[in-house]
């Protein structure tokens, strides 16, 4: 993560039950930080379809495993030890295209060496665009509000697609009513997007976010979520990681600062 302090910056970070990182770095780095749990994730609706996935995998019946999701890749290894199993079984003849820091560490985290990262776009129309055409059978596990990006790519360049869902986003309780009041009044400097239902669940919260607070997307996709929920995008992650979005923060931080000097010695 960007070595400049943060102190002093108030800013809204978006957590769930299971990852608080983000707002811990920015909090070590002497940000004030305002947790909300815009989301929750949840097993898949058919963990039996699940299971007969995570079995085909471990099995060896797959090329490709490719996956944008570290909440994905969890709910596979918890299928797998439920079952006994580890997604390492299928190593080296099966291998893992993916994208982001976050998903890339946790595939290393559970065993899974990561063959593919797309040159270009670090999102599911990256790996699509990029993995070579085959016709083997690739998995691809998503959560019940991806778009069909990944597994429509894959399948008009000539592979075997099983789409499965492995987990379920659902709205959480939100922001605290006093960092929304915070953040309407304008004490709020910046806030982080970190995903295109977290910018959703921000826009039905707080649709007016007053122009002096900074918005912050982890990348090009949930930049377009938060348009489209009618929120402003002030900066924009080089890459979808925690280093990606600290460094955006920092820059558009410098900025508004260099702004309001200007403007002040107006």
């Amino acid at each position: 993560m960007t070595t400049q302090s943060f102190t002093g910056v108030r800013v809204l970070v978006p957590v769930t039950a299971e990852r608080r990182e983000m707002a811990e770095r920015l909090r070590a780095a002497g940000a004030v930080v305002d947790e909300a749990r815009f989301i929750a994730i949840e097993g898949p609706a058919e963990p039996a379809a699940l299971d007969d996935a995570v079995r085909a995998w471990c099995d060896g019946e797959y090329a490709w495993l490719a996956v944008t999701s570290r909440n994905a890749v969890l709910a596979m290894r918890a299928s797998a030890r439920a079952q006994g199993r580890s997604l390492s079984e299928p190593l080296p003849r099966s291998r893992v295209a993916t994208v982001g820091e976050a998903t890339r560490s946790v595939c290393a985290e559970v065993g899974l060496e990561v063959s593919f990262v797309p040159q270009g776009r670090q999102s599911a129309a990256g790996i699509a665009k990029e993995l070579p055409a085959g016709e083997g059978r690739v998995l691809v596990p998503l959560g019940n509000l991806a778009a069909p990006t990944l597994p429509r790519g894959l399948a008009r360049r000539g592979w075997q697609v099983d789409e499965v869902e492995a987990y379920r986003t659902i709205d959480g309780p939100g922001a605290s009513e006093s960092t929304l009041a915070a953040l309407r009044g304008g004490e709020v400097d910046a806030v982080l997007l970190t995903s295109g239902s977290v910018a959703e669940r921000l826009a039905s919260q707080c649709a007016d976010v007053p122009v002096s607070t900074m918005m912050v997307a982890i990348g090009e996709t949930t930049a377009a979520a938060a348009r489209a929920a009618s929120l402003r995008i002030d900066a924009v992650a080089g890459e979808p990681s925690h280093d990606g979005i600290a460094d955006a923060l920092a820059s558009v931080l410098a900025a508004k600062g260099d702004r309001t000097t200007v403007e002040g010695e107006r």
